[in-house]
């Protein structure tokens, strides 16, 4: 194996094992799950290339016995399906920051009124989640700290960017989904350099531990800003909720950020 490559992996490994550390996962249910990923993605790869994806190839491409192989194939893959309440929350809160009807005259989301016919906190919910309760909708985003009801009866905008609640498990499903996303993206652009998808960071590793809640700050400032005027463009061409647009090609499109910070012991200033 490439020596570079493997190091990549040994250092996208560790900070797992931590977490599968801390929540008692067994070597032993680690190797399964990877034995079953190969061959569920091998096969895939096989299917998708035109190519028969027999037990024996299988067997031959990742090095598992014929026996390993039939089993596993058999055997039912951990799935992650998107929450239901998460993906209309969504919807909800991108329309109540690019739909007129629910922004101030500076086209900023506006405090709504609980409910009503028209320009309220249920026709927001009525018009971008449909058959959802806009109570059951309030509610839950109070719980991932998105809106707060006031005590005059309006509902505010407080986070305009869905992000993960204290529940353990949401984070679990965003740790499957926005990890798989960013190795896709690297992945397409170690095979793809042609058309490189954005990947940037920036990072230093001396700064003084004096000025990282101000960083902190500024960063969480500047990504939910990039963040709504990203997501305020793809939801005017969501053909979820812009009946007018037409494909035959649907696209998944999106921009993942995330802060990091480490504590550096090779350094002093």
């Amino acid at each position: 194996m490439n020596t570079k490559l493997s190091a990549a992996i040994y250092n996208i490994l560790k900070p797992l094992i931590i977490l599968m550390g801390r929540e008692c996962i067994a070597f032993g249910d680690f190797s399964r799950l990877t034995k079953q990923a190969f061959i569920n993605v091998i096969e895939q790869e096989l299917l998708a290339s035109g190519q028969k994806a027999t037990t024996s190839r299988i067997s031959i491409i990742t090095g598992l016995t014929r026996r390993e192989v039939a089993t596993l194939r058999k055997a039912q893959v951990p799935k992650q399906e998107q929450d239901f309440h998460q993906n209309r929350a969504v919807r909800v809160i991108s329309g109540w920051i690019s739909d007129a009807e629910f922004c101030d005259d500076k086209g900023v989301a506006a405090p709504l009124l609980l409910q009503g016919k028209k320009g309220s906190f249920e026709a927001l919910v009525a018009r971008h989640s449909g058959d959802i309760p806009y109570r059951a909708m309030v509610n839950e985003l109070i719980r991932i700290g998105a809106v707060e009801l006031m005590e005059d009866g309006k509902v505010v905008l407080v986070r305009a960017v869905y992000g993960p609640s204290a529940d353990k498990e949401e984070k679990y499903e965003l740790l499957g989904e926005d990890v798989a996303l960013l190795i896709s993206t690297i992945n397409h652009n170690i095979y793809q350099p042609e058309e490189p998808y954005y990947q940037r960071k920036v990072c230093y590793d001396n700064i003084p531990k004096e000025c990282v809640e101000e960083f902190r700050a500024l960063a969480n400032k500047e990504n939910q800003r990039l963040l709504i005027k990203l997501n305020t463009w793809l939801a005017e061409r969501d053909m979820d909720k812009q009946s007018n647009i037409k494909s035959e090609h649907p696209v998944k499109l999106g921009v993942g950020v995330y802060y990091f910070e480490e504590k550096n012991t090779g350094k002093k200033g």
